[in-house]
């Protein structure tokens, strides 16, 4: 029996999948089905294992690659989407198979005799190529870092992007993971924890100041220090932010001013 994850987040998408993976003439069980990619870091962070991976990219909360830079996949991926502009990410992602949508049945044929050739047991005479196709899977290179630059937000009957540079800082509420922009408007992120919603933004541009706060660097005004070990963060329409005193010294590394 093979055991496969399925991460794509429109229905219809996962049941066609499913309806031809009956198809194929193998043992075939789906023992996930993810739909976002907060859903994808917890089953990685399980330690759940499979066989194989059908993933999709784009998903509605971000970009998938966001969990592979975070956590390996723990076997092949067979990557499933409608864009072509994802393709060197997806084999620097343990990639073994790229199919465009819409594909057909003979298309996941193809994608899956892949996968049965490069993990498949070593017949006798075939020991030197198998343990080559085991090495190149054990050592593709780990992906470069891919942050998203604009998040999708579902608001009634309709989806909106809000652009990463124009957050001022993200705020946690309970389940609630909010943004705010440069006009002081509030937005309701599709992350399920501050936590989740920092793995998706660049490190480099968004620092965690507090439990529940998660600045962006470039629209800092100005610094004062607020009493020990705690900093008052300035930010346009006259917002003030504090660090908590066990982030300040990290706080001030991150910006720079310290080197201890």
């Amino acid at each position: 029996m093979f055991n496969v994850v399925i991460i794509e987040d429109e229905p219809l998408a996962r049941s066609k999948l499913k309806r031809l993976l009956q198809q194929i003439a193998e043992p075939i069980q789906v023992i996930a089905e993810l739909s976002s990619v907060s859903e994808t870091q917890a089953w990685l962070s399980s330690g759940e294992c499979a066989d194989l991976i059908f993933s999709d990219i784009e998903l509605l909360d971000g970009n998938v690659f966001q969990c592979y830079q975070q956590q390996t996949p723990p076997c092949p991926v067979i990557f499933i989407t409608a864009y072509d502009d994802f393709m060197l990410a997806a084999f620097d992602s343990l990639g073994i198979a790229y199919l465009l949508k819409p594909y057909d049945l003979t298309k996941l044929q193809q994608a899956w005799q892949k996968f049965r050739l490069l993990t498949a047991k070593p017949e006798h005479g075939n020991n030197a190529l198998a343990q080559q196709l085991q090495t190149l899977l054990q050592h593709l290179p780990i992906p470069q870092p891919s942050y998203v630059t604009r998040i999708p937000i579902r608001q009634q009957q309709q989806i909106y992007f809000l652009e990463v540079a124009q957050i001022l800082y993200l705020q946690a509420d309970g389940n609630l993971v909010m943004a705010f922009d440069q006009a002081g408007k509030r937005h309701f992120l599709p992350y399920a924890s501050l936590q989740a919603a920092e793995a998706a933004l660049d490190p480099a541009r968004f620092f965690r100041i507090n439990r529940s706060e998660l600045v962006q660097g470039l629209h800092i005004q100005r610094l004062e220090r607020y009493c020990k070990n705690t900093l008052t963060l300035y930010m346009p329409a006259g917002i003030q932010l504090k660090t908590s005193q066990s982030r300040t010294s990290e706080f001030n590394r991150w910006l720079g001013l310290s080197t201890g």
